[in-house]
């Protein structure tokens, strides 16, 4: 990484004045540092690409230069995070682009970790031009917190009213970026290995990155019709009709879809209920401060028999027949064949993964024995 650059001096200036004869004698003009840089740093500056045009026009406004860090910085880290994470997967090439000329980077800020270059010239001119004026210090980390804060309450006003359920419809986001991510990866590698066709790239984050949002909308779905709100289910892929009979005695007169239905019931919503009702009624009993935490329509009653109307609602049996929940059905058949999807090619990555590392140390082990030195033998120092 790079530290900041020193600030560049101010330009000197002849004792005789600019219509002396002395002008110019062995003075750097404001320009001169510009013109000892690399063709490709001014072929950078006479050719910007649009990001640093936009850069570039919000530093020339000085109100916008302490806004822009605390609305910018946190969507570019959390590109960059995203984009390390879909580079482990094998969705995008291992590559960054600098931030000045879109050469293959090697370095990055080490303040802010998000601007990345490919020398010390395009940091130095990147740094004296638009940098400096949106990295990202720490100091304005609590200023994004309070920005972002309020922005998400504003966007989504149930959130102070149904704290869980959006708790629990948010976290989807991030779950299904990393299932598509492995399943994405999965296919790109073994397109790669199999047939010698490469498909990382930024098609391929494209496509991870729709089908998260696809994925994160059904299990949005879901999770309002698991507290009630059953007509919140997509069914992307028809209804699920399809209805099994099975001991009264185990599930009281309830059909159930599928086995792997039956399964999630049985070890995922049944559970899910019980600690949402603990919640629940752990939130009503905080004294003073329930009057705070719950909302005076959600409050049920001081005895601590609830606090959150919805978590109340709590149904195991949303996608059953019985309560019309056909389109859940199919939706949960079609979030859990992703989860699944997801874990088969991480296990298989990892087996394979275990078989190429045996297979490079036998070969190396291989080598050894034939170079005529004993598989433990260290390699001799040589001078």
């Amino acid at each position: 990484t790079l530290p900041p650059p020193p600030s560049r001096p101010a330009s000197r200036r002849s004792r005789d004045g600019p219509d002396g004869a002395g002008a110019g004698a062995g003075v750097f003009a404001d320009e001169d540092w510009l013109e000892a840089m690399p063709a490709h740093v001014l072929a950078a500056l006479r050719r910007p690409h649009p990001w640093w045009q936009i850069g570039a026009a919000i530093v020339r406004r000085r109100w916008l230069r302490p806004i822009a860090p605390v609305i910018v910085s946190p969507v570019v880290a959390l590109y960059c995070r995203a984009r390390r994470t879909l580079k482990k997967r094998g969705v995008s090439r291992r590559r960054w682009a600098c931030s000045l000329c879109r050469r293959r980077a090697r370095w990055k800020c080490v303040r802010c970790l998000r601007s990345y270059y490919c020398s010390r010239q395009c940091q130095n001119v990147s740094w004296h031009i638009v940098h400096k004026h949106v990295c990202y210090k720490p100091t304005r980390f609590w200023w994004s917190v309070v920005v972002y804060g309020v922005g998400t309450i504003m966007a989504f006003p149930g959130i102070l009213r149904d704290p869980l359920i959006y708790d629990l419809g948010l976290s989807f986001i991030p779950a299904s970026f990393l299932i598509m991510g492995i399943i994405g990866g999965g296919i790109a590698t073994a397109l790669k290995k199999g047939f010698g066709v490469d498909i990382r790239g930024r098609l391929l984050e494209v496509i991870v990155v729709v089908c998260t949002i696809w994925l994160a909308m059904i299990s949005w779905g879901l999770v309002w019709s698991f507290f009630g709100v059953s007509d919140q289910c997509w069914g992307v892929f028809g209804q699920w009709s399809e209805d099994i009979s099975v001991d009264n005695n185990e599930m009281r007169g309830l059909k159930i879809i599928s086995p792997l239905l039956h399964g999630m019931r049985k070890f995922l919503f049944n559970p899910a209920r019980v600690w949402f009702s603990m919640c629940n009624r752990a939130a009503a009993k905080t004294g003073p401060m329930a009057r705070w935490i719950c909302s005076a329509e959600n409050f049920v009653a001081e005895d601590g028999t609830g606090c959150f109307q919805t978590a109340g609602n709590a149904n195991p049996d949303f996608f059953l027949p019985e309560h019309n929940g056909e389109k859940c059905a199919a939706d949960l058949v079609t979030v859990a064949s992703f989860w699944g999807a997801a874990s088969t090619v991480l296990v298989a990555g990892s087996i394979l993964k275990r078989r190429e590392r045996d297979r490079r140390a036998a070969g190396r082990a291989g080598g050894r024995a034939r170079a005529g030195r004993n598989v433990g033998e260290p390699r001799p120092h040589q001078d």
